[in-house]
């Protein structure tokens, strides 16, 4: 069993470092205690650059990017309210941190305060402002994009103390337990029992993705095949509307992350029709193992393009209940797409 070298998807695993995260955010200011969210009057320059004039909590400008990708992915419109208890819900915080993060939003002119009915979005979810507020909470992810890229290169050893990563990354302590506990629930990460913690072994070679992409194509066709499987129009309508939407704007609109999102959404809304919840526990681990290979990735418009639209014709084919025919496209899908066909 061998990997195929020079594949166009694994040429960069390796050599590309950190070009995606460097472009928006550099990972020393996470260090401050604070850290400097730009933003601009609320009114009379809305339509202008943000200017650093106050200090945000690092984790209120976390929320307010967490918060602008959901209005995204969600298709909220200016005017449509923003709501604290679905946000909270959503992030699994309580509603006193999205209620700062909406305050700051609103400072920034993305949103508006309006009395009697909450927080109303104010701008337009491709404006440049709504851009820059996405990449407000990207501190923490570069950190985390740092840690994966150095572990990924074989750059950083198995086992590490925090004392190391703290200094490496520009963490304070805190910044830095955040960030392991949700490597942690990656399962890549785990606390020693004295002193430390250890990387696991799954993910540092291209095989290992290419494993990720076997494995899929074994249980994600067989869900469909399943006697439980059931399609769910409901559950489906955002997923339909996300693809197409992906269709249409690509790479001038969405981020990288987004679109990765989006293409684990739909395979894990398939996983939930087939009615078994440990195929779609299963599938929701390897997506948060995945996340890490898809950074290094280098997309195009034509692969994304194809990724929509096998998608698209895979809801097809399902909501007519053509379950073989869906079977078998996904299994060719996940061959060239999940990394499967680096594998002879």
């Amino acid at each position: 069993m061998n990997v195929a070298h020079g594949h166009p998807r694994c040429i960069s695993f390796v050599i590309y470092s950190l070009k995606l995260q460097n472009s928006r955010l550099d990972c020393q200011p996470a260090a401050d205690t604070c850290l400097l969210w730009a933003i601009g009057e609320r009114r009379d320059r809305r339509e202008a650059d943000m200017t650093e004039v106050g200090p945000i909590a690092a984790k209120t400008m976390e929320l307010v990017g967490q918060i602008v990708e959901i209005a995204r992915s969600e298709n909220v419109r200016r005017g449509d309210r923003l709501y604290e208890h679905r946000l909270a819900t959503r992030l699994g915080v309580s509603r006193g941190p999205i209620r700062a993060a909406l305050r700051s939003l609103a400072q920034s002119g993305l949103a508006e305060a309006v009395p009697h009915k909450g927080f109303v979005l104010a701008q337009d979810l491709d404006s440049e402002i709504a851009l820059k507020a996405l990449g407000a909470g990207d501190a923490s992810e570069a950190a985390y994009l740092a840690i994966a890229n150095d572990r990924l290169t074989g750059t950083l050893p198995d086992t590490v103390s925090e004392a190391e990563l703290m200094r490496r990354y520009g963490l304070k302590r805190a910044e830095l337990l955040r960030l392991l506990d949700r490597i942690a629930s990656e399962g890549w990460v785990e606390r020693l029992r004295g002193y430390g913690w250890k990387f696991t072994q799954t993910l540092n070679s291209p095989m290992a993705y290419a494993q990720t992409g076997r494995l899929r194509m074994m249980i994600e066709p067989g869900g469909i095949l399943e006697p439980t499987f059931q399609w769910n129009a409901e559950l489906m309508g955002p997923v339909r509307e996300h693809q197409q939407r992906v269709l249409v704007d690509g790479m001038r609109i969405f981020t990288l992350s987004e679109m990765f999102r989006f293409g684990c959404e739909i395979h894990e809304a398939i996983a939930e029709c087939s009615g078994n919840v440990f195929l779609l526990e299963a599938l929701r681990r390897l997506n948060r193992i995945r996340r890490l290979f898809v950074y290094k990735l280098i997309p195009d418009n034509q692969m994304v393009e194809k990724h929509v639209r096998e998608h698209l014709q895979l809801l097809d084919l399902l909501e007519r209940d053509e379950r073989a025919e869906a079977a078998a496209l996904m299994r060719a899908h996940l061959h060239w797409s999940g990394g499967g066909d680096q594998i002879t």
